[in-house]
């Protein structure tokens, strides 16, 4: 890293470090999940008894909870960046051209309207 960034090169970069960071907790939670599920349906197909791996599966399903409550606490550290770098003015998303965030306070609703040529169908 070079030390004598700009502070919208450093604003950007960490943004960067921040997004990359919660794209790894998703896979691997979703990878995590999905070992649990498979773990699960094949003891039944492979004719195991319930108790079968029963405290492996207990320790997977902690593991998840335990990575679920991180990444709830890197999107949360995620939102205080970015309140400071608005609140300092700079420009963090020189690296991560596309990405959009939610206002302050503003609700995302799991369906949003249409819009465009979508709200006159």
């Amino acid at each position: 890293m070079n030390i004598a960034q700009k502070p919208d090169q450093y604003a950007s970069a960490v943004a960067l470090d921040l997004r990359e960071a919660e794209h790894m907790i998703d896979a691997a939670g979703a990878r995590l999940a999905d070992m649990i599920s498979h773990a699960l349906s094949g003891r039944m197909s492979a004719g195991l008894a319930a108790g079968a791996g029963h405290r492996a599966f207990s320790a997977a399903a902690k593991a998840l909870h335990t990575l679920t409550e991180a990444r709830g606490e890197l999107v949360e550290a995620h939102g205080h960046a970015l309140r400071d770098a608005r609140r300092m003015g700079l420009n963090h998303t020189l690296l991560i051209p596309g990405e959009t965030k939610p206002q302050d306070g503003e609700v995302l609703t799991p369906n949003p309207k249409p819009t465009g040529r979508l709200a006159t169908v």
